[in-house]
């Protein structure tokens, strides 16, 4: 039903609304054409009149679920998925959900699904669409759940879609069934032995098969699947996808759409290693250790992102050039053993990484520094094979950093702190897809529990505001640190020429966030020199404030509510800043002393 409440309900969720054509052809879903093309320019009135009302796609940042399944039989596993905005229709009289519409991520790039993936007209039975537009409201359509549509990437629903596709198809063939428990042994063994759907996804499809076909001896069905799994871990023998087939006495196409593309070695399950609570507490586990605290620590994986240009591979350079020598960086102290660092560049050419290492050592030079060159080691394009790297997301790829790694511990006999600089110029996927930053992940958490701190270089969304790619790679990083080009409000005037200044910004600190260590600061590194200065991120007013308490005035003296900015309140909000990041001390605040 088309009403004006859920017409503002609709554009609340940022849906972009359009009439639908309903002639005298059902079938005829396209939108209204104004003025020769497709519009989104509808007044309320206007939209409030049609027949029918869509949403497109493209527009609204969103894609739909569309079941289409002439039998029903996907349909009634609908409810499966996660709870968003649901439309239906009308069958025989009876309400049936069709469409589960989601709201795609920022930056994540839409792959679609369908099954058949060669259907005929007609013959479809679920596919994914983000082109057109969608029917959400009418006189053909009923809306069930009337929410926000959720934000979810479309890879996160991948395996529940194939899961449907094999279970409306084996609900055809167990309606009335006989001999229950010889399907379901035969359909755990072959979830068991020739799919990698996750335990919990199998039983919940299981039990509402089991709803599905009247069946009330749930616990039983589910001791089933569990018990196949269980032979399949233990090397004992379990069904197949044959035996299942055969005794449906069909060839179950459907569950192609689930099996595994290589059958992996059978692993035997041991069991997991326990340790009683008091044996757990007199344990020696590995505190984290810090070689810049608290920027830089063993066992950790840190994103640092930022547009081209603002500074992110000066940043690092001078960042592992610290590490690696002994010394302090902006605020983070050295822990004073020298750590070795590798840095795989797979986008900067050598000669500017080689520039880049002789200014850094000039400024080392001239403050009476060393750059410890021997533990730095560089892994660029020009130097290797046919000057290319293995990409990241293959496993050859992943070793020869690995390899490397260990080579240079053999040689300083310390794990060696990995950048990897960047992201994108290391891997071939396409980043913007879930399924293909799980594998990359994986690894880099395993290099962590390896005692390895890995820091990856990234670029940021068209919007600059998050990294780019799906965001599954932001639940395992401990830090995600942002570089920006202070505005003009906000760069420090005084260090404007022959200066590079970046605002550092942390999006997730897994240790720190919300501390003083997570707040923003300005860095700004001094071309001439090499030198670097760290300040708080303040507005201009502000650090007028701080250049007159430089000079000696008193607070009294500089507040003056005449002056913007110069207020009372603003005043001592800056001296609050400044006394946190150690720029002001309390007590003057009082004597003027400075």
């Amino acid at each position: 039903m088309i009403t004006n409440e859920n017409i503002q309900k609709f554009k609340n969720y940022g849906l972009v609304l359009t009439p639908v054509n309903k002639t005298n052809d059902i079938k005829d879903k396209s939108p209204v054409v104004k003025n020769g093309s497709w519009s989104a320019d509808w007044t309320d009135q206007e939209l409030l009149d049609a027949n029918r009302l869509g949403a497109f796609h493209k527009e609204s940042g969103i894609y739909d679920i569309d079941f289409d399944d002439k039998s029903l039989r996907a349909n009634k596993f609908i409810d499966l998925l996660p709870r968003t905005l649901t439309i239906g229709k009308k069958v025989n009289g009876a309400v049936v959900a069709t469409h589960k519409i989601y709201k795609l991520p920022e930056d994540v790039k839409f792959k679609s699904y369908n099954y058949p993936k060669a259907a005929k007209k007609g013959e479809t039975i679920v596919e994914t669409l983000a082109g057109t537009q969608t029917i959400i409201a009418g006189v053909d359509r009923v809306i069930i759940d009337n929410v926000e549509p959720a934000v979810l990437d479309p890879a996160a629903i991948d395996k529940d879609l194939r899961m449907i596709v094999a279970f409306s198809e084996l609900l055809k063939h167990t309606i009335d069934i006989d001999q229950r428990n010889h399907f379901y042994f035969r359909l755990g063994g072959a979830l068991a032995s020739q799919t990698d759907i996750p335990m919990d996804m199998r039983l919940k499809y299981v039990e509402k098969l089991c709803d599905l076909t009247n069946d009330d001896e749930v616990k039983n069905r589910l001791s089933c699947i569990e018990r196949q799994q269980n032979n399949y871990e233990n090397g004992k023998e379990c069904y197949s996808i044959k035996e299942l087939s055969d005794f449906l006495n069909t060839n179950l196409k459907g569950f192609d759409e689930i099996k595994k593309l290589n059958v992996e070695e059978k692993k035997v399950a041991t069991g997991l290693n326990i340790l009683n609570g008091h044996q757990f507490v007199v344990k020696d586990f590995p505190e984290p250790e810090y070689l810049l605290n608290p920027i830089v620590a063993k066992g950790q994986i840190r994103q640092v992102f930022a547009k081209a240009g603002t500074g992110k591979t000066l940043y690092c350079l001078h960042e592992a050039a610290a590490v690696a020598s002994g010394y302090d960086f902006l605020k983070y102290k050295h822990n004073g053993h020298k750590t070795p660092v590798l840095y795989v560049e797979g986008e900067m050419d050598s000669a500017s990484i080689k520039k880049r290492i002789f200014d850094i050592q000039d400024a080392y030079e001239m403050a009476d520094r060393e750059l410890n060159m021997n533990f730095i080691f560089f892994a660029t394009l020009a130097i290797q094979d046919h000057m290319h790297f293995e990409s990241l997301t293959k496993e050859i790829g992943r070793l020869n950093v690995e390899i490397t790694a260990q080579k240079i511990e053999k040689i300083t006999g310390i794990k060696p702190v990995i950048y990897l600089d960047n992201i994108t110029a290391l891997t071939i996927m396409q980043e913007k897809e879930g399924a293909d930053w799980i594998e990359l992940m994986h690894w880099l958490s395993k290099l962590r529990n390896r005692g390895y701190h890995v820091t990856f270089l990234h670029h940021p969304t068209k919007e600059g505001a998050t990294a780019s790619g799906s965001n599954i790679k932001e639940r395992s990083i401990d830090i995600d640190m942002k570089l920006t080009t202070p505005d003009e409000k906000e760069s420090v005037e005084d260090y404007e020429d022959n200066h590079t200044q970046m605002t550092i910004s942390f999006l997730k600190w897994r240790e720190h966030m919300n501390t003083t260590h997570s707040k923003e600061r300005t860095a700004i590194i001094n071309r001439s020199n090499g030198s670097w200065l760290l300040f708080p991120k303040l507005t201009k007013t502000q650090r007028k404030i701080w250049n007159q308490l430089k000079a000696g005035k008193l607070p009294a003296q500089i507040i003056d509510n005449k002056k913007e900015g110069m207020s009372k309140a603003n005043v001592y909000k800056t001296i609050k800043i400044l006394v946190q990041e150690g720029l002001y001390d309390e007590e003057d605040k009082h004597s003027g002393n400075y």
